[in-house]
């Protein structure tokens, strides 16, 4: 089938041109000015005046994931609420399997969850121990496309630092990206107790038990340990303020090789929302931070400090959320926000808060060219996969959004931009804002 994209002001780095796009089955033919219309084309969609970028990727979320509670979000509800947030590839973060399990445990029952996943996926290993045969099925899954994998410094499966030191050897002879949540267990242990016995329950007291100094002494731990490992390509996931930026920018100044990834919640959110009534809401982690760490966000995105803007997209009901309305521990952590990444972005380039350049790279191109996934998603190139998003220039807000959380931490932030059509390897799934039922069902991405 041939669809050829009329008019539209495509975005590159270096800002917006109105160029025009020919799609070939599944696969973009051509991207130039003024293709002329012909009886080739099946469909012509004429785009004047709105604007065209890459299929987002989002590389960090948490679909059909069981903490105890189980997340709003399976991989159909969650899917739905990226296409219609111009997101249309996913690598999801498994949650803990059972204790002991094997690598590919957790990785075969996700594939089950996400079969109907109406947007292409793939999926980061999660590291829950050391094995004696861990290089075996590390090397393993690496056949199978997984090609990254998590571990975690604070939660129940916590690793030390000569687990840490291990997995990256391994990693390294293997070629694999190693992403770590950054939190000092210890110090959030020790304030949350601190806070429980002195009746300090609200919800600011989730961000006060988790410190930015708490993330930043993870950071540090983790540079000196890929040092001593030789190890370049960790990756932290979610970093959330200046303490650790400040950090990570001089190691990079240093000549270290690693990955940086922050979320808009750490750019245009911060504490104080832990002191409006449902303040519960926003309990995550890393928890918002203040104002001069959004800021402090922002610089490091346009220097490039930051490779990627992930969503962390760990949706609980407004019911379970409440559960920790006056015991924040009681509270599962975790926002949505797979729909609003990409408008609320996009509206940060309109503003003049990002470049084109920043944007570009952080929602789409360094995804795809980081986790394996480059040239076939995250560019608008000849022979890559059609996954088209078109946005419209108008105001609207979070207020109704699609994800089974039925609320939105952003819903008070009036976006600039709304997704009006996104196309999946050439198939309309969103046609002026809704919604093309069955176009369209996801497939499993093996990354490179």
């Amino acid at each position: 089938m041939n669809i050829l994209l009329k008019n539209g002001f495509l975005l590159t780095e270096n800002g917006l041109e109105k160029l025009d796009i020919q799609i070939s089955n599944s696969k973009i033919k051509e991207v130039s000015k003024n293709i002329s219309i012909s009886k080739e084309f099946d469909k012509i969609f004429d785009f004047t005046n709105k604007f065209i970028i890459p299929g987002g990727i989002d590389v960090h979320t948490h679909l059909n994931i069981d903490v105890g509670i189980k997340s709003a979000d399976d991989f159909v509800s969650g899917g739905l609420a990226a296409i219609f947030g111009g997101t249309t590839t996913i690598i999801d973060h498994p949650g803990f399997g059972p204790d002991r399990c094997s690598l590919d445990f957790q990785i075969n029952l996700y594939k089950n969850y996400a079969k109907s996943c109406p947007i292409d996926y793939s999926f980061h290993g999660v590291i829950q121990h050391i094995p004696s045969d861990i290089r075996e099925q590390m090397l393993k899954l690496k056949s199978d496309g997984i090609t990254s994998f998590k571990l975690y410094l604070t939660y129940t499966y916590l690793m030390n630092d000569l687990d840490i030191l291990k997995v990256f050897e391994i990693a390294q002879d293997l070629d694999l990206t190693i992403a770590v949540h950054a939190e000092n267990h210890g110090i959030i242990e020790f304030l949350k107790n601190k806070f429980k016995n002195e009746k300090k329950l609200s919800a600011i007291y989730h961000a006060k038990s988790r410190p930015d100094y708490s993330e930043a002494e993870a950071v540090q731990r983790l540079l000196l340990l890929a040092k001593t490992a030789n190890f370049n390509r960790l990756y932290f996931v979610h970093i959330s303020c200046k303490k650790s930026l400040d950090i990570l920018s001089k190691a990079k100044k240093d000549g270290q090789l690693f990955f940086v990834e922050s979320c808009p919640q750490y750019l245009l959110l911060n504490e104080n929302k832990y002191l409006e009534e449902n303040g519960n809401d926003y309990i995550l982690s890393p928890p918002l931070r203040k104002e001069e760490d959004n800021k402090a966000i922002c610089l490091a995105l346009n220097s490039g400090l930051i490779d990627i803007i992930a969503t962390d997209h760990c949706s609980f009901s407004k019911e379970n959320k409440d559960s920790g309305r006056s015991d924040f521990t009681k509270c599962p952590n975790g926002i949505p926000g797979i729909e609003e990444r990409i408008p609320l972005m996009f509206s940060e380039f309109l503003k003049g808060n990002i470049t084109a350049k920043s944007f570009l790279n952080s929602c789409c191109l360094n995804p795809a060219k980081i986790f394996g996934l480059f040239p076939q998603k995250g560019t608008l190139s000849v022979n890559s996969d059609a996954d088209i998003v078109i946005l419209s220039l108008e105001n609207f807000n979070f207020k109704n959004p699609k994800s089974q959380a039925k609320y939105s931490c952003f819903d008070y932030i009036d976006s600039l931009a709304k997704v009006h059509s996104v196309f999946i390897r050439g198939n309309i799934v969103l046609d002026e804002y809704k919604l093309v039922e069955n176009a369209y069902t996801g497939v499993f991405l093996p990354r490179k």
